[in-house]
């Protein structure tokens, strides 16, 4: 990437290496898909077909990285990335986005606020998009973000989300990637929640070619509650990276992550997580699960859950588990009429319900669910 040394986050960016096969926070991944050297910014976009309306958000629409249509007093269209930090393997790529972004919105209300952004992803090159969303005590705050391609163009998307919660606030938070399957999708998203305080952050994977996601949550006030959710459908052609870590810091807070991954073809997917307990922080209840789906024999799943607690009076666990669809349920179906293709889109949908019911609203549940069906569709 040609860069001029203008700023101290342009020479970060430089000083730090790209992923390298020997980082621990890189393992089974496609490391070398993370150097983005040589890849300029994408130019202006294209507009593409808006999707229904969700009854109560105020919508903003980005093509590419200029906002087209969206206004609200809470909400402010910014020029500079907040500056992101990896902790889970990509300080470069962290770095990068600080240094060269130059579009997202601030979200920061004090009342209840629904916001849907649109991102139209057209061109070959690299998009930077930032979002904070700032729910201010008792605040009810729901955003959904959908990045959707337009063109069948090679873009790479490096994105970053910073959710903050204050005292008995709540954040519900959609991220559907439905790009094309040339494309790159890199974020980072860190969420921290006060006392008392509530999130759901979900995430829907259907589309690019490679991910990388690095999710890091702290829960940091008492009474304070963390879910994180994530439906991935990867096919032939498609690897999933996803990085997690719970961070408890203070008495009695709860947290749970629930990833449902659907391998179809030759598709690899990557989970690493840890729940870490910090001294002091008893009576945390904390769960970590990771559900895999195998289509196929020829499908990659690599799982690694972790703990490491540091406190008394805790709940922690983890797991992953691996599976094929079951070939009774298959009979069942196919025994009352559904051929045989159909019955096994039957079975994994039903596997991914799990996870999007837990957002506990219907208005996104149904786009949760509209977008997963998207996706069994146009699997062979």
């Amino acid at each position: 990437m040609s860069a001029t040394l203008t700023s101290p986050a342009l020479e970060q960016f430089e000083a730090l290496d790209w992923p390298v096969r020997t980082v621990e926070n890189w393992r089974f991944g496609s490391w070398k898909e993370a150097n983005l050297s040589g890849l300029e910014l994408v130019g202006s976009g294209i507009s593409g077909k808006l999707p229904k309306p969700l009854e109560g958000f105020t919508r903003f629409v980005f093509e590419n990285g200029t906002l087209v249509s969206g206004s609200h007093d809470s909400v402010v269209l910014t020029e500079e990335s907040f500056g992101p930090k990896s902790r889970l393997g990509s300080p470069k790529l962290a770095a990068l986005h600080t240094a060269k972004s130059d579009h997202g919105l601030h979200i920061k209300s004090a009342t209840d606020l629904s916001v849907e952004v649109i991102h139209f992803v057209s061109g070959e090159g690299l998009l930077l998009p930032g979002i904070v969303i700032e729910a201010e005590a008792g605040a009810n705050i729901r955003v959904v973000k959908r990045f959707i391609s337009v063109d069948n163009s090679a873009a790479t998307i490096l994105a970053a989300t910073d959710v903050r919660i204050a005292e008995n606030a709540h954040a519900t938070c959609l991220v559907t990637q439905e790009l094309n399957l040339k494309s790159k999708f890199i974020r980072f998203s860190d969420s921290t929640l006060k006392a008392s305080s509530t999130a759901k952050l979900a995430v829907i994977h259907t589309g690019a070619k490679w991910v990388r996601e690095e999710t890091y949550s702290t829960v940091d006030g008492m009474d304070a509650r963390s879910e994180i959710l994530s439906v991935a459908l990867p096919s032939t052609g498609q690897e999933y990276d996803q990085r997690t870590f719970q961070h408890h810091g203070a008495r009695n807070t709860y947290s749970e992550l629930l990833f449902k991954n659907t391998l179809f073809g030759k598709a690899k997917t990557i989970f690493s997580g840890l729940i870490f307990v910090d001294e002091g922080a008893h009576g945390t209840d904390a769960y970590q699960t990771c559900r895999n789906l195998m289509m196929t024999d020829e499908c990659e799943a690599n799982s690694m859950p972790g703990l490491e607690i540091n406190a008394d009076d805790v709940k922690c666990s983890h797991g992953s588990t691996s599976s094929r669809v079951s070939d009774e349920e298959i009979f069942y179906l196919m025994a009352r009429g559904i051929p045989s293709k159909d019955a096994r889109n039957l079975v994994a949908q039903g596997f991914s319900v799990e996870a999007i019911e837990k957002l506990e609203d219907e208005q996104l549940e149904a786009l949760a669910l509209e977008v997963v069906e998207r996706k069994f569709t146009s699997v062979e």
